[in-house]
């Protein structure tokens, strides 16, 4: 309890650090919500919070070039592949290690992973782009790629070696995040076109559709003790996170936003995500309780 408690703190006075405002309490478990902006960001989007409280995501400068971001002791560090023309960072484990995706000089896009000042490529063999997506603490990596026909698949990676998976019945299957346990969380499309969150837990898929959902659900993120968050869209075609304890759901709005996205969530429940203002701008957050 002690730690926990010394680990908000210290991540509440980082964020204050930063001269963020715009907190409030949320709607189920006493939520508060900060916004985040990288310096020089026009567009930004927070995807995962490791236990340690480093905070991982990507940004669009002013010339619309994309860069990845790290949050860390209370400042930010921008996050390029290097010769990459865009750097998308997306998950980062316990061990400040990162994955994700860019763009090369050809526009090909390839997966990136490795501490930010030491990144490597990896490619699924045979692909026509990769995306990375999740790591856990192992090192196993999830994500996407794009086979020959255009047709997209998951894929697990151990060290070396590749897996690929599909949803069944389904198609167009991308894993976002993976625990310790090797639960996965991500997304793919039905037959009739319709996205859906799904979940692959011992072995076995289930589609994750929260209460009210209409159209779409996505899961983004997956913690240790198997609580997700993730996105869903309403009657009226509004964007809303989710949060997820066992079949437990809490809706996620960031106060006054026209739409959020629930992206990460570490051990001790800490969210990141996204949301639009009212003049459509996309900034990151993170919510503690």
């Amino acid at each position: 309890m002690q730690a926990s408690r010394r680990y908000w703190v210290v991540l509440v006075l980082a964020l204050m650090g930063l001269g963020v405002v715009n907190t409030a309490d949320a709607q189920g478990p006493f939520f508060s919500f900060t916004q985040l902006d990288p310096p020089g960001s026009v567009s930004t989007e927070a995807d995962l919070i490791n236990s340690q409280g480093q905070i991982i995501g990507f940004f669009f400068d002013a010339a619309g070039k994309e860069h990845g971001w790290l949050f860390q002791d209370g400042s930010f560090t921008q996050v390029d592949f290097p010769g990459a023309s865009a750097t998308r960072t997306v998950n980062i484990n316990n061990s400040s290690v990162i994955t994700g995706s860019f763009l090369d000089a050809a526009g090909v896009q390839h997966g990136l992973v490795g501490r930010a000042d030491n990144l490597t490529r990896f490619d699924f063999p045979g692909s026509t782009s990769t995306n990375g997506e999740g790591i856990n603490d192992v090192g196993t990596l999830v994500g996407s790629f794009t086979d020959t026909a255009g047709a997209t698949h998951a894929f697990v990676k151990r060290r070396d070696t590749f897996t690929q998976f599909d949803f069944p019945g389904g198609h167009d299957t991308v894993p976002v995040a993976i625990n310790n346990r090797d639960d996965i969380v991500g997304l793919f499309t039905d037959a009739a076109g319709l996205t859906h969150a799904f979940t692959l837990l011992r072995g076995i898929f289930t589609q994750l559709d929260p209460p009210g959902t209409v159209g779409f659900s996505a899961a983004f993120g997956i913690n240790a003790q198997g609580f997700i968050v993730g996105s869903f869209t309403d009657a009226d075609g509004n964007f809303h996170g989710y949060f997820d304890r066992h079949g437990i759901f809490t809706q996620l709005d960031f106060p006054g936003a026209t739409s959020t996205d629930g992206n990460g969530i570490n051990a001790l429940g800490a969210i990141v995500g996204d949301f639009f203002d009212s003049a459509g701008v996309k900034h990151g957050y993170v919510a503690v309780h």
